[in-house]
């Protein structure tokens, strides 16, 4: 049972504070943004354009971005807003393919700026 649903990050407010108060990589398949947010669980925005294929393509791509963060922040303790951008690329991508670049990620987020927390 998880802990704490992945939640959508819906308002451009909310992607414009993940771009320009977070830090990003850029990696084979997808740009990804994260900063470290006060709520009780992490939220995701996508962003997956016309380039990457049709519709059945970008939501296969979506899906699989989806699943990979979960399976990545799945023992976490920490909560971050991400913003991932799909490269051309990642229409070919595997879903080990992206938990493998959200793994490389995640440690130089969480190591870098820690959240000021008061629980």
């Amino acid at each position: 049972m998880r802990r704490n649903p992945l939640r959508s990050l819906a308002k451009k407010r909310d992607f414009d504070l993940v771009f320009k108060n977070g830090l990003s990589v850029s990696a084979e398949h997808l740009v990804l943004y994260a900063r470290p947010n006060e709520l009780t669980g992490s939220r995701l925005g996508l962003s997956v354009s016309k380039k990457i294929g049709t519709a059945v393509v970008r939501n296969r791509v979506k899906r699989l971005l989806r699943e990979s963060v979960r399976k990545v922040l799945e023992d976490s303790e920490q909560h971050y807003d991400f913003v991932i951008i799909a490269k051309k690329k990642a229409a070919e991508a595997h879903l080990q393919n992206f938990i493998t670049e959200m793994e490389k990620f995640i440690p130089k987020i969480s190591h870098a700026k820690p959240a000021d927390r008061s629980h």
